[in-house]
């Protein structure tokens, strides 16, 4: 049995600091042979630096980053990208010109393989991004069949496009669950009994906010149209996720258990 650890956004600093406090307690408890982060919202609330990926490969000693819409909002990031294997960009962004940045094959700390797969909505979202489904299809043709346990991180705006995706993948996937929404759904379960699955994982950061952002700056903008800078907020740091058991010869998901952890207010 693999047991995988995703953890949703990470939401600037004070995501980074709630990572840091609960993760050790998750490794504690649960003992996961395989940790992913979503790490799009990591730096100051938008993108990805040398010095937060530093963080979270050597100190916090996570396994595999996943990206999102905001994923190339600190250009420090292409100098670093194409030197490591930890980061996964969604396939089918308009911007993603290399596709097999969308799937990586990583070695979790039993020593079995690992695909992971990142992919990015369509619904609601830039309307360039190219269609999810046949990417996912695409993906998995990169995936060796020998590599039974397969992720997929879909960071997607609809609940509904999100479904959908998990049941495209269900039988096909070892893991789907969604991110980007930065709000936990209640929802986990096992779809036919092979696909783990939940529909946004949450975000890890400060929910005294608008998903993460400052109360005020949000609402100013919604009701008067002003477009200020936003920050990340700093109060209320949940740590959201989920733990999911994964049968490394099937390479079906046995038990998914939710992750919400809230340090008090």
């Amino acid at each position: 049995m693999i047991r995988i650890l995703a953890i949703g956004d990470v939401i600037g600093k004070p995501g980074r600091q709630a990572l840091a406090k609960h993760l050790p307690r998750a490794r504690e408890e649960f003992a996961p042979d395989f940790v992913l982060i979503n790490a799009e919202n990591s730096a100051g609330g938008f993108g990805l630096t040398k010095k937060v990926f530093d963080f979270f490969i050597e100190q916090q000693q996570v396994d595999c980053l996943t990206m999102g819409n905001h994923w190339h909002d600190k250009r420090d990031i292409y100098q670093f990208i194409k030197q490591t294997d930890r980061i996964v960009l969604p396939a089918n962004m308009m911007n993603v010109d290399e596709h097999e940045q969308g799937v990586r094959i990583l070695t979790a700390k039993n020593g079995h393989s690992i695909a992971v797969i990142n992919l990015i909505g369509k619904t609601f979202m830039h309307p360039d991004n190219r269609p999810p489904f046949p990417a996912a299809d695409s993906m998995l043709k990169r995936v060796p069949d020998s590599v039974r346990v397969r992720i997929v991180d879909f960071h997607a705006e609809a609940t509904s496009e999100k479904q959908a995706m998990g049941h495209y993948l269900s039988g096909k996937v070892s893991l789907v669950y969604g991110t980007h929404s930065h709000v936990p759904t209640a929802d986990e379960r096992i779809l036919d009994r092979r696909t783990g699955f939940v529909t946004d994982v949450g975000m890890t950061g400060p929910y005294d906010s608008v998903i993460g952002i400052r109360k005020d700056a949000a609402i100013r903008r919604m009701t008067t149209g002003e477009k200020r800078h936003f920050e990340p907020a700093t109060d209320q740091l949940w740590f959201c996720g989920i733990v999911a058991d994964i049968n490394e010869e099937t390479g079906y998901c046995e038990k998914i258990q939710r992750l919400c952890w809230r340090d008090p207010s």
